[in-house]
C-alpha cells in the first residue's frame, strides 16, 4: 500500500466500496410495485410482495443499513400483505355471517354444485 492512503495512526485511510446491491433494490422496488398493483389478486401480490421483501433485505449486501428505495420497496411490501391479510380476514367473516357456518357454506356450495352441474347434462 501507498503510504498516502494511510492516516496518523498507520490504518488505511480509504472509504471502502458501498457493497449494497442494486440489482436487488430495483427487483424489491418492482415487486414491490406489482404487489401494490395487484392488490385485487390476492395470491399474485401476495408471492410479489414476499419476494419484494427478501429482495430488500437481500439488497443489503455487507452494509448495515439499506437504501432509500429498499427501504421504501419494504415498507410497500409490508403494507400489501398487511391488507392482504385484512381482505381475507373479512372476506372470511363476510362469509361467516352469511351462511352462519362453515358446515351452512358447505351445504350451499355443494347444492350450487350439483344443480349446475346437472342442468348442462341433458
Amino acid at each position: 500500500m501507498e503510504d498516502g492512503n494511510r492516516n496518523q495512526y498507520g490504518q488505511d485511510s480509504r472509504i471502502p466500496a458501498d457493497q449494497r446491491s442494486v440489482p436487488m433494490t430495483t427487483a424489491a422496488v418492482v415487486l414491490s410495485i406489482i404487489a401494490i398493483s395487484t392488490i385485487c389478486c390476492t395470491y399474485l401480490s401476495l408471492i410479489c410482495g414476499v419476494l419484494g421483501i427478501t429482495f430488500a433485505l437481500l439488497s443489503k449486501g455487507g452494509e448495515q443499513t439499506m437504501s432509500p428505495h429498499a427501504r421504501s420497496a419494504l415498507s410497500f411490501s409490508i403494507t400489501v400483505i398487511v391488507l392482504i391479510a385484512l381482505l381475507l380476514a373479512g372476506t372470511f367473516l363476510t362469509m361467516l355471517l352469511q351462511y352462519g357456518s362453515l358446515e351452512a357454506f358447505w351445504n350451499v356450495y355443494m347444492e350450487m354444485l350439483e344443480t349446475y352441474s346437472s342442468a348442462g347434462t341433458l
